[in-house]
Formats: C-alpha cells, sequence, structure tokens
C-alpha cells in the first residue's frame, strides 16, 4: 500500500544515489588522472586492475547466491558488450591521462546522444523533429568545448569522444540483453570480460605497481563499482528523468578535483558547450522517459480490456 509522500522519500533517495554516484565516478576519473596524468601507470593498466578489483568485489556474491547467475545463452551479446566496454574504458583512461578533467567529464556527456544515434541506426527507432534537434543540439555544445578551426582538436578529445560513441554501442545491447538476463548476470560477465581484455592492452605497457600505486588502484576498481551499483540504484528508485538531471554535478565535482589536485582552470566555453551537451541529453531522457510511461500505460490498458478466457 502507498502512502502520503512515499513516492516524494523513493525520488528523494534517487537523487541522493545519484548524487552521491556521481562523486564517486568522480573520485575514480581523478585517481585515473592522477596515475595515467604523471606516468607512474598507463591506462591501459589501470582499465584492467579497474576491472580485476571490480570482480574481485562480485566474489562475495557469487559465494552468497552461486552460479545461477553465470548461466545464460547470450555469450555473444555479452562478449560484444564486453569489447565495446573494455575499448571504450581504455580509451575513456587515455583521454584522462592528457586532459583536463573537466574537459573529459563534458565531452563524455555526448553519451545519451551517441546511445539515441545508434538506437535509430540499429533498433530502427525512429527519430522525429525533437530527438534530432536535440542530437544537433547536443554535437553543437561538443563543438562548443573543441572550437574547431580556432583551436587545434586534440588527440584526447578524439579518445573520450570515440570512447563515449563505442560505449554507446555497449549500452544498446544493454537494452537488448536486459529483455532476458539479469542485471547481475550481465554486469558479472561485463566486468570478468572486461578484466580479460583490458589485461591484453595493459601487457604491453606493463609495469608491476608500487604498494601505494596498488592502494590507488584498489580504489580505482572500488569506486568505479560502487559508482555504477548508486547509478543502477538511483534509476530503480526514482524516474530516469528526474535523477538524470543531477549527474551535471560530475561537471562541479571534476571541476573542483582538476582545480585543488591538478591546478586545471577549466575555460569558460567548457562550463558553455558542457551545458549545452547536457541539457540536449536531458531532453531527449525525458522525452524518452515520457514514450516509456505512454507505452506502460497503454499497455496496461489493453491488458484490462482484453476479452479473456471462459474459465
Amino acid at each position: 500500500m502507498n502512502y502520503p509522500g512515499q513516492d516524494l522519500s523513493q525520488s528523494l533517495r534517487g537523487v541522493l544515489f545519484m548524487l552521491a554516484s556521481a562523486v564517486a565516478f568522480s573520485a575514480m576519473s581523478g585517481i585515473v588522472r592522477h596515475l595515467a596524468g604523471s606516468g607512474a601507470v598507463h591506462a591501459f593498466e589501470i582499465a584492467f586492475f579497474r576491472n580485476f578489483f571490480g570482480l574481485l568485489m562480485f566474489v562475495p556474491v557469487l559465494l552468497r547466491v552461486g552460479i545461477g547467475p553465470l548461466k545464460t545463452d547470450k555469450l555473444g551479446l555479452l562478449g560484444i558488450r564486453s569489447v565495446c566496454n573494455g575499448i571504450s574504458m581504455s580509451l575513456f583512461f587515455l583521454g584522462l591521462s592528457i586532459m583536463p578533467l573537466v574537459e573529459v567529464t563534458a565531452l563524455n556527456f555526448t553519451i545519451p546522444l551517441f546511445v539515441t544515434l545508434g538506437a535509430v541506426i540499429f533498433l530502427r527507432e525512429k527519430l522525429g523533429i525533437p530527438r534530432a534537434l536535440s542530437l544537433v543540439v547536443g554535437f553543437a555544445g561538443a563543438l562548443i568545448i573543441l572550437r574547431p578551426g580556432i583551436e587545434i582538436i586534440s588527440i584526447g578529445a578524439i579518445y573520450v569522444l570515440t570512447s563515449a560513441a563505442i560505449w554507446a554501442i555497449a549500452v544498446i545491447d544493454i537494452k537488448i540483453l536486459s529483455r532476458t538476463e539479469s542485471s547481475l548476470t550481465i554486469t558479472i560477465y561485463g566486468v570478468l570480460f572486461n578484466a580479460m581484455i583490458t589485461l591484453i592492452f595493459a601487457v604491453f605497457f606493463w609495469t608491476w605497481p608500487t604498494p601505494e600505486q596498488l592502494i590507488w588502484l584498489v580504489a580505482v576498481g572500488i569506486f568505479g563499482t560502487i559508482g555504477h551499483l548508486l547509478f543502477a540504484q538511483a534509476l530503480k528508485l526514482a524516474d530516469a528523468s528526474l535523477v538524470s538531471t543531477f549527474d551535471f554535478t560530475k561537471l562541479l565535482w571534476a571541476s573542483l578535483i582538476g582545480y585543488i589536485f591538478f591546478v586545471e582552470i577549466p575555460e569558460i566555453w567548457t562550463w558553455v558547450g558542457g551545458f549545452v551537451i547536457f541539457a540536449a541529453a536531458t531532453y531527449i531522457t525525458v522525452q524518452e522517459g515520457q514514450a516509456n510511461r505512454t507505452r506502460t500505460r497503454n499497455e496496461k490498458i489493453a491488458a484490462e480490456i482484453a476479452p479473456r478466457p471462459a474459465e
């Protein structure tokens, strides 16, 4: 039974989980920037340890629930998802190693735009004028940050945008997998395969981390995994169109971390472009949320009026 204020309380908890997720992801990015930017540990090696220690966090879960979550007939799709995720993560960490933290964060807001574009291409979803305009505005925001013709587009920006585009393919894959597979199955296979894939990249740049670096690498794995769990819980508790607006706090945390620890002062164009990208991505999220609610309501109405078999 619902009681007054229950929905509000649940939405508030969803917002708090999203805010905590933004802190966790920002902390992870800051540590990656520290390790890779200083040249202490290569970005590919950090990506491996991020997945390796993330995988270790799921060992207690498997010991408690057994191997049931590992049973699946979708290994092909899970493999595609992991290949995309591993490449995307490696490129993202490469971008963090050579670009200001806040700029990487701002460009990473293009992920929902690439997901929408990919859904139109691969899932044959309708684009429509509102979504098309949102894509144009969102990618224009990326151009505001990059300012081609005025500034030389850095290789780091190319890494980050390519990472976002490849991760979008993984998200579409996850959408397909979620129809039949549990989130636990998708997540466990994700970190398992990602660890193997990123290890292949890492061996070419491998250096054994010092005890201090190993502590930082453990922190990367913990913050990254916790960030994903908090993000998923936020979407479970509240509407995506509500909680996604608070994802913008990543830019605030990235700016603060970059300024305090790396003496990085973001340009005004990064803030303007980041806001434009985020606004466009949020609009798409809100529109899709409304479409999903309408679809669900229509399905319920159809189920209620459908003739029932005689008993």
